[in-house]
């Protein structure tokens, strides 16, 4: 990781940023921001990782023209021909970039490919992929950071500063985001839109049907739904201000479960339809869950087949 946060170094500007919001000398590399991070947090892992989710090093960045920094927008789903349109097409990665490129959601579900995106506004060709590699992720030069790479990053980074992190997935819905642990022992969702991720079910592009924690560790490993469906007070998630729309809300994660097409999800998968027909309770998913991690987290799957 060490390597990965030393690997770039910063755009003038962006050291220029960090120095005015953060004090202290203008950072040459993301370590040099991240030491700054570490000295403002007084020895509070929560204070630190605070700041890092907060920090431009973790931030979403749309995928954009790499010289000019026009948006190329991240829609639901598309078709090549949508895409073309737009001046982006795939091509196969070349041998210096293949081991970092990995398949995921971008304008809808893609194989390991890169993305080329002849810009409409100053004509640069700009080559973009999904990738794990922090040392990619980390590109500060408008490389793009979705959601997930912004979640792989920070697993990367909580690794490395010692802190406790799962990974919260929304079953039928393109996106991630992670619970950490406080000072305290209790855990919490940074981001306001996470932690009222039922909010979103507004946003008339499809629902989603349930929310799983996940984690290296098994333990920390649970059906986490009921948690993004219920208030703050009730023991849950969500801000007090949404009580009058979750009953709502929770009629319609139900209604999507109980779709067999997946059309009135937004990632249009069947993912909660095959939990709900199932009729597995959340303690039952929360073991089967860390069954899975304990036995199988560390296998490869030719090596979970064999068994």
């Amino acid at each position: 990781m060490e390597d990965s946060l030393r690997h770039h170094i910063l755009p003038g500007q962006l050291q220029a940023d960090l120095a005015d919001q953060y004090g202290g000398e203008p950072p040459s590399t993301w370590m040099d921001a991240l030491d700054r991070l570490r000295e403002l947090a007084n020895g509070s892992n929560a204070e630190l990782w605070r700041m890092v989710m907060d920090h431009p090093m973790t931030a979403y960045v749309p995928v954009q023209c790499q010289k000019c920094g026009h948006i190329l927008p991240d829609t639901t789903r598309t078709t090549k021909e949508e895409d073309a349109d737009l001046g982006l097409t795939e091509d196969e990665p070349m041998p210096e970039e293949k081991s970092y490129v990995r398949g995921g959601w971008f304008r809808g579900p893609r194989q390991s490919v890169v993305f080329v995106m002849n810009c409409p506004i100053c004509g640069e060709v700009s080559r973009w992929f999904r990738s794990d590699d922090p040392k990619i992720i980390l590109n500060p030069f408008k490389w793009g950071r979705l959601c997930g790479e912004q979640e792989n990053l920070r697993l990367h980074l909580a690794r490395y500063l010692g802190v406790r992190l799962r990974t919260a997935i929304p079953l039928d819905w393109d996106h991630v985001w992670s619970e950490y642990q406080e000072d305290d022992g209790t855990w919490t969702v940074h981001d306001d839109s996470a932690r009222n991720f039922a909010a979103r079910l507004e946003e008339c592009i499809g629902a989603w049907t349930g929310v799983l924690a996940i984690s290296p560790d098994h333990e920390l490993c649970y059906d986490a739904t009921d948690d993004y469906l219920l208030l703050k007070n009730e023991g849950g998630r969500a801000d007090l201000h949404h009580r009058k729309k979750m009953l709502e809300w929770k009629q319609k994660v139900k209604a999507a479960r109980l779709d067999p097409t997946g059309q009135s999800t937004q990632a249009g998968t069947l993912n909660g339809f095959l939990l709900g027909q199932s009729a597995m309770s959340s303690e039952e998913i929360t073991s089967e869950l860390r069954h899975a991690v304990k036995n199988f987290a560390s296998q490869e799957w030719w090596q979970v087949h064999q068994k």
